[in-house]
This record gives C-alpha cells, sequence and structure tokens, in this order.
C-alpha cells in the first residue's frame, strides 16, 4: 500500500499516525495529536479522518490554559463592545462585574456545577430573578463566542438555562389619581411649569423617559398634532450626554397628540422662549433634564397630592391602563409605545382590561337560551344514590 501523509511505520509492525488540529489561540503553537498501535495503514487513516471530523464538529477542543477573566478581557469585551451600542455597553459593565466570580479559573475548568452555585450566590444577595437572567445572558454570550473560536465543545450556561423569569409587576396611576398629582404644580413658577409640561407629556403619551429627553421642537408639528419619536438621550453626565437610536426600529414611531396636550406644549414653548433658544423641548438650559431629579419631583409632588408613589416608567403603564380605558386595541398599544413585539404589549398590559372583561361578561348574558320543553334524550334513569338524593329534593 503507497505511504500515507502523518502515518508511520514503526519497528514493531505497527503504524503511528498524527494529525494537527490549527493553532493553540493563546500561545500560537501547532495542535497535533498522535496514536500508536495500528495494525494498518487503513486503520490509522480512518482514525485521522475521525479526529479531523470531531474537531470541526466541535467535539475536540484546545485544552487551553486561558483564564475566564482573560478571555473576557481580550475577547468578548472588545467584541461586544463593537455590536452594541455605546449606551448598551456603558449599562452592561456592571453585568460585567458579575462574572468575577469565574475570574481566575481556566476556562476549560468551568462546569454546570460553577454556574449553578453561582447563580445561587445572586438568589442569597437577594438580586430579583430578572437581574440575574440580564446576568445569566451575558454569560452565555461570553460561552458562546467561546465555542466558536474552537476553545469549547458546549456552553455550559446553556446546559444549566436560565432562571425563572418574573412576572412584570406593573404599576400605575388612575386619570383620577393622575389629576391629583398634576394640580399640585404652579404654574407660575417657570420650573415648576416645565415639571408640569414634562409629567403632562409623559401620561399623555407613554414615551421613555430617554425618548422624552431626546425631543425636539422641530420634531412637534403643531399643525398636524404630531411628534416623531426617532432618537434617544444617552445621559451620563452634564458633560456627557448625546443622542442615539431609539431601543428598536419599532421605536422610531409617529404619536398624534391631543389638544389639551398641544395647548400645553405651545404655551411651554412661549415661555421657554422668553429664556433664550432652545432645541430641546423639556429644558431650561439647552440641556437635558437629568431622570434624578425627575424623580425627586414625582416622589415630592406625589406626597402633596396625597396618592401612592410610582417610578417615572410608570407613566407609561399609567398611559397604556389610560388608552385601554378607551378602547384601543393591541395593535395600536404596540405600535404607540414603541414595542418590537406584541408579546410583549400582550403580557405587559393584557390583565389592565378589568372594564373590558366587565363589558364581555355583560355581553354574554342572555346569548345561550335553555330550552324548557322536557324531551329527554338520554335513557339513563340514574342509580340508588341519584335516586335517593332525587325523592330527597322532591319531598323538601
Amino acid at each position: 500500500m503507497p505511504k500515507i501523509s502523518s502515518i508511520y511505520p514503526m519497528s514493531n509492525g505497527t503504524y503511528r499516525a498524527t494529525v494537527s488540529l490549527g493553532f493553540d489561540v493563546q500561545t500560537g503553537k501547532r495542535i497535533q495529536k498522535f496514536k500508536n498501535g495500528f495494525k494498518t495503514q487503513k486503520e490509522a487513516q480512518e482514525w485521522r479522518l475521525r479526529m479531523l471530523a470531531d474537531f470541526g464538529k466541535g467535539s475536540i477542543t484546545v485544552n487551553s490554559t486561558m483564564t475566564f477573566k482573560k478571555f473576557l478581557d481580550d475577547y468578548f469585551i472588545p467584541d461586544y463592545k463593537s455590536q452594541v451600542r455605546k449606551r448598551t455597553f456603558d449599562m452592561t459593565q456592571s453585568k460585567f462585574k458579575r462574572l468575577s466570580y469565574f475570574e481566575n479559573m481556566k476556562l476549560s475548568d468551568i462546569q454546570a456545577p460553577h454556574v449553578k452555585k453561582w447563580q445561587n450566590a445572586m438568589f442569597i444577595e437577594g438580586l430579583s430573578n430578572n437581574y440575574i437572567r440580564s446576568v445569566h445572558q451575558i454569560l452565555q454570550q461570553v460561552f458562546d463566542l467561546a465555542v466558536k473560536l474552537g476553545m469549547l465543545s458546549n456552553n455550559v450556561a446553556k446546559t444549566v438555562g436560565n432562571v425563572k423569569k418574573d412576572r412584570p409587576k406593573v404599576d400605575f396611576w388612575t386619570v383620577e389619581e393622575f389629576q391629583l398629582f398634576i394640580s399640585t404644580f404652579d404654574k407660575s413658577n417657570i420650573y415648576e411649569l416645565l415639571y408640569f409640561t414634562t409629567f403632562w407629556f409623559f401620561f399623555m403619551t407613554g414615551v421613555r423617559t430617554s425618548e422624552l429627553q431626546a425631543i425636539e421642537w422641530s420634531k412637534i408639528d403643531f399643525e398636524k398634532g404630531t411628534v416623531l419619536i426617532d432618537c434617544s438621550m444617552y445621559y451620563k453626565s452634564q458633560k456627557e450626554w448625546y443622542l442615539t437610536d431609539t431601543k428598536s426600529i419599532s421605536g422610531v414611531r409617529l404619536l398624534y397628540l391631543d389638544d389639551d396636550t398641544l395647548e400645553h406644549l405651545k404655551y411651554w414653548k412661549k415661555v421657554q422662549s422668553q429664556i433664550g433658544e432652545c432645541k430641546f423641548v423639556f429644558s431650561i438650559a439647552d440641556s437635558p433634564l437629568v431622570k434624578s431629579t425627575l424623580k425627586r419631583v414625582l416622589k415630592t409632588h406625589s406626597d402633596y397630592a396625597k396618592i401612592k408613589s410610582i417610578r417615572i416608567h410608570d407613566l407609561r403603564h399609567s398611559h397604556a391602563s389610560f388608552m385601554l380605558s378607551l378602547g384601543m386595541n393591541d395593535l395600536e398599544m404596540q405600535n404607540r409605545l414603541g414595542h418590537a413585539d406584541i408579546k410583549t404589549t400582550l403580557g405587559t398590559y393584557s390583565h389592565l382590561r378589568p372594564n373590558a372583561m366587565k363589558e364581555v361578561a355583560t355581553r354574554m348574558t342572555g346569548k345561550v337560551v335553555v330550552s324548557d320543553n322536557n324531551i329527554r334524550k338520554s335513557k339513563f334513569n340514574g342509580n340508588q344514590h341519584t335516586k335517593n338524593f332525587q325523592s330527597k329534593v322532591l319531598s323538601d
């Protein structure tokens, strides 16, 4: 049989086979496997082909000494940063710190029990399921990249699985509660007028805070009664902020405004112009409103109104509840709120339809009519238990 490359005859009459599996990404050295004792060249060649096939499938990986931290710093974080918005990357920084649990372990040594123990540690710390889910998703992405680069054969984070998702808690104000809140502002004071207009807009449009911060006067069409939401604000500090894309493609939307909101905006624009030129609607110094300030004002005026305190994001829920009470359907709601998926709308707000459910129950009344005829369709006359029961009921 002609000589086959990478298969060598041994002095004892057997054969030795070697196979090259590329290069170690950490050391740059060639990765080679070998095996002795084959009786024929054919057996040796079959082993080589199986090794190459298994390596291609990911069944064989490099037993790298690279630590998790080195892989995270040198491979994952640069790759992740290049694929997401700066806003997203900055918000994920704190989650990277949660992965320090694995930092001194070899990437190839991390097993399913380690991941489960890490999850349990976060539970004990009192972190919410939804937060743990978001951090686990990052870990899963890290291992996905390691598998893609041939450094791991499987993703242990996927094997363990993510934690159960918490049902979203939806807190909101009714129209009556919002009326009490919005009536506490002194519109003769320019700052109070700004906050009045801001919170009114939140309640009547359901926009996200970052979207509201980014709205410029050029995006409002007073003749058509619309506002274009096509960007959001990344705000880190008074010196570091900029406009960026909306949360998703579906976040770009044209909202129709009611006449009351348009009048409040016109009045605010008139007052704002007396200070100087401002391109941002909700601003005095032509810089974005600070979210922490809005939180403080929201809490203070909630106390003035003697109503429950809610988060700024809950004003978005309040708007959704208000729209549902006016008969808006789910698809219209999805478009107005800028949800990428109708499932988000249904999963978050479907239980906020008490009036609609009551109306359905009312409309059901009388729709099914029972005939009074006594025509028997069944030949079953009961057994001794039903006969005794019937006899007792009739005698009573």
